[in-house]
């Protein structure tokens, strides 16, 4: 991939809780035909492959905290996911049931926000071949992810508040968190060929990206050539990555990328996608966001917070009157 998209465990109920209402699609998910069950929700089925992938990225979170897990702790992180998952499920079942409806056009949007984070259209690709994931069950994915979303949002956002006191407690607590890191904006031309294309054609593909690299040098205009010439995602906003910070690239190219000066044009870069070459258009140096800057986005995020927390709420009482079937070994089915 080009692009690479907090709490104690006495609270790890709760983190799960919120982590996994609004999980993302894109998680390693593995979606063969015929699909093991972890679990049945009043007819639907969550499947192992679900519930292995998220009970993963829960516990690389705890790992992420330095915190190692015993034997029992990852059987509570198991049992806790299992019980989310089963939360989620009842409130995507809640959300179909209000009649809430989604846009394809929306998800097509989600849909290319994953796709911009790499280079070329064949490593998306790749990529969901590399997860056993079509686009059909990403579109589900993502679909299912948006009416939970837009169902906590009309039934809860607008009955919870926040204070002031609450935002201001929250960035004053977060301030590592609100650290801008050195940021560069980068442009990018990709010159793509075939890794198992015949060596004429890759060699022709060189010749051309050398050629704009020449071009470039000689004071043509980088986005211009962009729009042109590059086979990159971006070639219609002028190869224009947006603002990017250290981690955010795959080190071949950070390594280039971070020493560029503004202005300064890579040397061609080549890849098993093509060949590449990039621009710094400009630098932000490492700063920390002023409170004013981030109060309405930190109110936000309370706000979102307490609404997710108050349909956890909901479902656990819905769950109590819900046909629940567990097919975990281990695992009771008491909630």
């Amino acid at each position: 991939m080009f692009l690479k998209r907090i709490y104690g465990f006495q609270i790890m109920g709760i983190m799960i809780g919120l982590m996994i209402l609004v999980l993302p699609a894109w998680g390693d998910t593995k979606k063969p035909q015929t699909e093991e069950k972890a679990a049945v929700v009043n007819g639907a089925a969550i499947t192992m492959n679900e519930f292995k992938g998220e009970a993963l990225l829960v516990q690389r979170s705890v790992l992420g905290m330095g915190k190692p897990l015993t034997c029992v702790q990852i059987a509570s992180i198991q049992k806790e996911v299992i019980e989310s998952l089963i939360r989620r499920e009842i409130i995507h079942q809640e959300s179909r049931k209000a009649g809430i409806k989604i846009d394809k056009k929306d998800i097509t949007k989600e849909i290319d926000i994953i796709k911009k984070q790499f280079l070329s259209d064949a490593e998306y690709k790749n990529e969901l071949t590399r997860r056993n994931l079509s686009e059909e069950t990403l579109s589900a994915q993502l679909e299912r992810n948006l009416l939970i979303s837009k169902y906590i949002e009309q039934q809860y956002f607008k009955k919870v508040k926040v204070t002031d006191a609450d935002i201001k407690a929250y960035y004053e607590s977060h301030l590592s968190a609100l650290k801008q890191p050195l940021q560069v904006r980068v442009s990018h031309i990709l010159i793509q060929f075939d890794s198992k294309s015949e060596t004429s054609r890759k060699q022709e593909a060189r010749r051309k990206a050398e050629q704009i690299l020449k071009d470039l040098k000689d004071g043509k205009d980088f986005k211009t050539i962009a729009r042109e010439q590059s086979d990159g995602p971006t070639r219609t906003s002028g190869g224009d990555l947006g603002y990017i910070r250290m981690g955010q690239l795959e080190k071949q190219f950070e390594s280039v990328v971070f020493n560029l000066k503004t202005e300064e044009i890579s040397d061609v870069i080549e890849t098993n996608y093509g060949f590449h070459l990039f621009k710094v258009t400009d630098r932000k140096p490492e700063s920390i966001v002023s409170y004013d800057n981030v109060k309405e986005q930190i109110k936000q995020i309370l706000l979102l917070e307490k609404a997710k927390k108050e349909a956890d709420e909901h479902a656990r009482k819905l769950r109590e009157k819900s046909d629940v079937k567990i097919l975990l070994p281990d695992v009771n089915n008491n909630p």
